[in-house]
């Protein structure tokens, strides 16, 4: 494991793996991120470590928003290939989970220090990694994860960072989308849906309108005159056609399992693009859409009386945002009520379900270059979470807390939201992401390609056929089979 032996010392292999810790050597970090929020996690981390950082800035995929909600660079994807060349000379990487099945196919992360050192007592390699004599590294590996738990993740974020059976990330991001509906929402809840569904409800257990698929949905749009939207910013409508799927759908997820032949242009996926072009056009935003974090101000202001969305850090909000009222957080709308009612009763398994993170929530890795696997795992325990870590959480809006349990009787919507979330991503009911290698090319095919529906009017069945043969260019581009393994991979198939 020569990657891993770099980082051991000249001491005696007896001494404690703490004092074989060097403080004086940078930890070198790649950060897919805005320059703002990586001097956040330089001070921060300064604060509690001797241990300088060497940071090195990718710009993210997805533009980040400053203060003011407005993004420094054009609100379209950076599919620039800088973080796999960086990532060849790195302690830690932190990027969009998405770029996951990419790193591992170029060799560039290993596993988290828990299963590396369980792989390489057994015999087995770990991803990225070169064997050596590494005793010394082992005892290190053993010694710092001794009182680490890491069971109490969530399972939706657990099954996000996991790349076939192998736990290769921990998430610092994490936010999913919830149906938000202010007050008047909820004192309209007859109009919003007349047929005999059970009601949502917040995370205070507040009753909200009653809208649990999609079909009500797209009436309560209607009924409220368009002050009701969901994220088609760009970038962000292919994130929402993705939610709308995987909570409507309960068939093979986006690709052929064996052949990996796109399934967007069969029915069931062109009546879900349709749906979203419907309810899209329906709403004020027809013409451009806004972003989760906007359309969450967007409630709280009263400017929206509902939307989809969830807030964020960072963004700022109207002065007197308390106008709309209580914000109540409730699930998705699902696919058909009356197929689960139908097959409640006559006796069979109703469909769940199911979720999907953000692709490009961040998570943080340990690289396959790295030279201190025990700092940059204490770095990475201390990044998900650990004591000191708060000013991470409450100055990058990527980053949400998931570890630290909520607030149950705040009044802060922001801890709300997170009670909501944390119920959320303990469901088990949850898909990949484009996990496959340039994931940021299949992305911004489908972005182009729902915004162009939605917004430009495109008929949804010829938007789904034009993304489908964009995908299938781009399995040629990246080798059909090298893909087809990464997506079983994905899945937990071997």
């Amino acid at each position: 494991m020569a990657a891993m032996a770099g980082c051991r010392s000249q001491d005696s292999p007896s001494e404690s793996a703490a004092s074989r810790r060097r403080t004086d050597v940078p930890l070198r970090v790649v950060w897919v991120g805005a320059e703002a929020d990586a001097d956040v996690l330089k001070r921060s981390w300064a604060s509690i470590s001797e241990q300088p950082l060497d940071v090195r800035i990718v710009a993210p995929p997805r533009p980040v928003p400053d203060a003011s909600g407005e993004t420094e660079a054009p609100a379209e994807l950076n599919l620039s290939g800088e973080l796999f060349e960086k990532a060849a000379a790195s302690d830690v990487l932190i990027y969009p989970v998405a770029m996951l099945s990419q790193l591992v196919s170029k060799k560039r992360i290993m596993p988290l220090l828990d299963q590396a050192a369980g792989k390489q007592a057994s015999g087995t390699e770990a991803t990225g990694q070169t064997r050596s004599d590494s005793a010394g590294d082992l005892e290190t590996s053993e010694t710092v994860f001794a009182s680490e738990d890491r069971t109490t993740m969530p399972v939706g974020l657990r099954i996000a960072t996991t790349f076939s059976s192998e736990r290769l990330a921990i998430p610092v991001g994490g936010y999913l989308p919830a149906l938000l509906l202010g007050e008047e929402a909820n004192s309209t809840q007859e109009t919003a849906n007349t047929q005999e569904t059970a009601s949502a409800q917040d995370a205070n257990g507040t009753k909200a309108a009653a809208i649990t698929d999609w079909e009500s949905y797209g009436e309560f749009v209607k009924s409220s005159d368009g002050k009701c939207c969901e994220p088609t910013a760009p970038t962000w409508a292919g994130a929402m056609y993705l939610w709308r799927l995987s909570s409507s759908l309960t068939a093979t997820w986006l690709f052929e399992r064996e052949t990996l032949r796109p399934l967007l242009t069969e029915r069931e996926y062109v009546a879900v693009l349709e749906q979203m072009q419907r309810a899209v056009q329906a709403s004020v935003d027809a013409k451009q859409g806004r972003t989760p974090g906007e359309i969450y101000n967007a409630v709280a202001s009263g400017e929206l009386i509902a939307g989809i969305g969830f807030p964020q850090r960072g963004l700022s909000t109207d002065e007197d945002a308390s106008v709309g009222g209580l914000i109540t957080l409730a699930s998705l709308p699902t696919g058909s009520s009356s197929r689960r009612a139908e097959q409640s009763r006559l006796g069979l398994r109703v469909d769940p379900s199911r979720g999907m993170v953000d692709p490009f929530m961040l998570v943080g890795s340990m690289a396959a270059s790295c030279r201190q696997t025990a700092a940059a795992d204490t770095f990475l325990q201390w990044l998900a979470g650990g004591e000191g870590s708060e000013p991470l959480y409450r100055n990058i809006g990527e980053f949400i807390d998931t570890k630290t349990a909520p607030s149950e009787s705040s009044n802060d919507p922001f801890e709300q939201y997170r009670t909501w979330l944390s119920k959320k991503l303990s469901d088990a009911n949850f898909v990949p992401t484009l996990q496959l290698i340039g994931a940021a090319e299949y992305y911004a095919a489908l972005d182009k390609g729902v915004r162009e529906c939605v917004h430009e009017n495109k008929p949804a069945r010829q938007a789904c056929e034009e993304i489908s043969e964009r995908w299938s260019r781009l399995h040629r581009k990246f080798d059909l089979p090298a893909q087809q393994r990464n997506w079983r991979r994905a899945q937990g198939i071997s």
